[in-house]
């Protein structure tokens, strides 16, 4: 639960509003109507309040803070949309002269047909571009993305040098997802001209009053062709239009990024990733409050360390994900632009949202507002690709073709485990073979220990039933995260099947077919599969 201090409890948000600061002041809030639940007149009911605007991420209509009872849920529905071109939509102004667009809509899902919605556009701005607090006030800023962080774009990669006093949260580097999404506003071209519209409408349209500056939000939207939002709605049967209260989702995000994007930093550092799992990488790993109260008078102070927010999270997957690492800056007085040959790519383990200043009087806080759910396993197959050809290799020598299947996953996150990413913070996958041989059922197994964490043989289990297997795996996955990245114990595959390890050769990674040391691997894996 999210506490804001200068929140009633049970609040609810009704509406968002104008963007304002104070003359004498340089940070920005963001006007809120509320839903006052303790009120002793009927005009006390809905009030108006502000939070800064660095606390968008947690800022969507109909959500609750400072909850201390349990309320019947809004009226709401769930629906989702594709989107055809949403810089064709309608935009339209409501009666306190903030920006929707609106448009005929179906449900995918046939739930509703032929519905007009109104979209909130700082809404949509909210879950494409203001994930975090820095994101939030660097949107008012209009030269903050040129200034801190020089791209530098190769044929098969893009890096992005960080300047030592870009002030992107170091920790959030860590955050696969977080990279992604950063990577995408920086480098896709309608997601940064889209970002940048903000900037450039605010700086143009904002007001100013003898004490006050003032700014209804709006921006040009990328077309997103082809995604589809999952959207909270509600119907006003007064005007017969559907309201969108929150988005909770967007999916087949489309990106123009195809290749591999890499941060670089002289400042990111990484402990030695043999001697602890919970090693950090760029400084101190913040620490994380589940239940935080968010002080919206006082500025936080950069001189104690940062906070993770927890806050409901946006899932957002891309129509193509492509792979983004973290590098360290081995010639930092170098004169000129980066090459490959001044980096060393890094191992590395796996919030007051003002402005912070030494003068602060709060701790600082971070949001972690984005959950990349991409389907990006493509990505991690050639780390599977000499086991993979050993697979082929067997195959061909003993005429498989059918009865066999070959898939690829993400071994779970589990508790405070850190071993289920590997060093370069990617998710660890792990291949799963299922063939017949001999008229018996085997599955073969493969983590991919690219990292060198550790030295994992390949797994041969004689299964009885595929079925029994199929539903025991997840569980199995559990198990390797649980010991540490190794493979579960032969009595814990009591009545499932009898496993059997085969070594590897040891320079896996840049062995060749031709190699003796391949020959021998296919061997060894035929040999142990006629004995078991």
């Amino acid at each position: 639960m999210i506490k804001i201090k200068n929140f009633p409890k049970n609040s609810r948000i009704t509406f968002l509003g104008s963007i304002f600061k104070d003359i004498k002041n340089s940070e920005w809030n963001i006007t809120i109507g509320l839903e006052n639940d303790k009120y002793s007149t009927k005009d006390q009911k809905y009030i108006l309040n502000h939070a800064r605007f660095s606390s968008m991420p947690l800022l969507a209509r109909n959500r609750r803070f400072n909850q201390t009872e349990t309320f019947t849920p809004f009226n709401e529905s769930t629906i989702t949309i594709k989107i055809d071109d949403l810089q064709k939509w309608d935009v339209v102004i409501n009666q306190s002269n903030q920006y929707h667009f609106s448009h005929i809509v179906s449900d995918i899902h046939a739930k509703l047909t032929d519905i007009e919605i109104v979209l909130p556009q700082i809404e949509l701005a909210r879950v494409l571009f203001l994930h975090n607090a820095y994101l939030s006030r660097s949107a008012l800023d209009q030269r903050c993305l040129s200034r801190e962080f020089d791209i530098i774009k190769g044929e098969n990669q893009t890096l992005i040098n960080i300047p030592t006093l870009c002030k992107f949260p170091p920790s959030q580097y860590d955050n696969v997802g977080m990279r992604r999404l950063l990577a995408w506003i920086l480098l896709d071209t309608e997601a940064r001209t889209s970002f940048e519209s903000i900037s450039k409408k605010f700086l143009s349209e904002k007001l100013q009053t003898k004490f006050r500056e003032f700014w209804n939000f709006n921006f040009v939207p990328p077309s997103l062709k082809g995604a589809e939002l999952t959207l909270k709605v509600y119907l006003s049967p007064k005007k017969n239009k559907y309201y969108v209260n929150e988005i909770l989702a967007i999916s087949n995000l489309p990106s123009e990024i195809n290749h591999t994007v890499i941060f670089c930093s002289p400042t990111f550092t990484v402990k030695n990733t043999q001697v602890s799992s919970d090693s950090s990488s760029g400084g101190s790993k913040p620490s994380r409050n589940e239940d935080p109260i968010i002080d919206n008078e006082k500025e936080a102070n950069s001189d104690k360390p940062a906070v993770i927010i927890d806050s409901p999270k946006i899932v957002m997957t891309l129509s193509s994900p492509f792979e983004t690492k973290k590098a360290v800056i081995k010639r930092s007085g170098k004169k000129g632009r980066l090459n490959n040959d001044d980096i060393n790519t890094l191992p590395e383990p796996d919030v007051g949202t003002g402005e912070s200043t030494i003068f602060g009087e709060i701790g600082r806080g971070e949001f972690e507002n984005c959950q990349d759910e991409s389907d990006d396993l493509e990505l991690f197959m050639k780390r599977f690709e000499a086991f993979q050809a050993m697979i082929e290799e067997f195959k061909s020598q003993h005429n498989i073709l059918p009865k066999f299947r070959f898939t690829i996953s993400k071994l779970p996150a589990v508790n405070r485990s850190k071993v289920h990413k590997t060093d370069d913070g990617n998710f660890r996958c792990i291949a799963e073979a299922q063939l017949e041989f001999q008229n018996k059922q085997f599955v073969i197994l493969e983590i991919d220990t690219s990292d060198n964490r550790k030295s994992l043989s390949t797994l041969i289990i004689k299964v009885d039933s595929l079925e029994i297997w199929d539903q025991h795996f997840p569980k199995f996955k559990e198990d390797i995260i649980k010991r540490s990245l190794r493979w579960p114990t032969a009595k814990s595959l009591n009545n499932i099947g009898i496993p059997k390890g085969v070594n590897h050769p040891k320079n896996k990674f840049e062995i060749a077919i031709s190699d003796k040391e391949f020959k021998d691997w296919v061997k060894r894996f035929t040999e142990v599969l006629k004995s078991t």
